[in-house]
């Protein structure tokens, strides 16, 4: 889950820098505990990428949803692309939500997702910036277009540097067939559950743990608080009416549990083959056979 509000949109930047942004209406105080019970009523368990700013604002939220079994990780302090930034800039970003997050839990913040997936490439020198900033993986690479490259791996892997240094990729589902469509977002919401039920199958029976995306603002029937246009109305509004219900429909009964339990249990997965020559400027690659296909 990505724990941020419906303003969050990269395609509206005065939304996303605070400094630029006008009064706007804020719904994570009511929203996440909403979609919480409608994860545990699967019965599934989430791992939250929560953005710095939001916790602040809501610190007794982020509290509760770790206390209710929920796994608290990190989505950067701003809502801002990676790429928009200087590595000096991204780095301080990072450490300053993990710290935040890790001094709200009393818990060790593991896990990182780049807003907007904008790491979009193991080539991108920012990938190893999360490793250095302490997180155990990493799950921002999208194997389609739009959102990252069809060439990123679709299913668990392993980056490693010559120094050594480490990093899981745990990337998000997307769709089988040519389009490789993004499971969760907009694409989601337009696919038929039976679709999406087929792509969780081959993905647990070939490619590793099948990872899902949802946002809180994605699950409640109302009119936009706000004024959204263009590609970020679209993005927001697309298909979501009655998405509450496709949701469940789509992903009752299946167990899922938090990325954190799956890095625990998916190291023991990965063999130490290498897949493919990693970019001069990028890690190098290594995945378990089944998830090469």
């Amino acid at each position: 889950m990505d724990v941020e509000e419906w303003y969050h949109n990269c395609c509206i930047e005065e939304y996303v820098r605070p400094e630029r942004r006008p009064p706007l209406l804020d719904e994570l105080d009511r929203l996440l505990p909403e979609l919480l019970d409608l994860i545990e009523q699967l019965p599934a368990r989430a791992t939250l990428f929560v953005l710095g700013e939001v916790a602040e604002r809501v610190p007794a939220r982020i509290r509760e949803a770790r206390d209710r079994g929920h796994e608290i990780a990190c989505h950067g302090y701003l809502h801002l692309r990676a790429n928009d930034r200087s590595a000096g800039e991204f780095r301080r970003d990072l450490q300053r939500a993990k710290g935040l997050l890790e001094d709200l839990t009393g818990d060790p913040v593991r896990g990182f997702r780049a807003p907007e997936w904008s790491l979009r490439s193991p080539a991108n020198p920012r990938l190893r910036i999360v490793a250095e900033c302490g997180f155990d993986y990493d799950s921002s690479l999208v194997a389609a277009i739009g959102s990252g490259s069809s060439e990123n791996p679709e299913g668990l892997t392993r980056f490693l540097w010559p120094d050594g240094l480490t990093l899981l990729e745990l990337p998000p589902l997307v769709w089988a067939g040519p389009l490789r469509l993004p499971a969760g977002g907009w694409c989601g919401r337009l696919a038929h559950p039976r679709w999406l039920r087929g792509a969780l199958e081959v993905a647990r029976e070939g490619r590793g743990s099948p990872i899902v995306v949802v946002h809180p603002w994605e699950v409640v029937d109302r009119a936009v608080p706000g004024v959204l246009t263009g590609l970020g109305r679209f993005f927001h509004e697309a298909a979501r009416k009655g998405y509450r219900e496709r949701f469940v429909e789509t992903y009752a009964d299946l167990g899922f549990s938090t990325l954190a339990e799956l890095y625990a249990t998916c190291l023991r997965r990965l063999s130490a083959e290498p897949v493919a020559a990693a970019p001069a400027t990028g890690p190098q690659i290594f995945a378990p056979a089944a998830a090469r296909r």
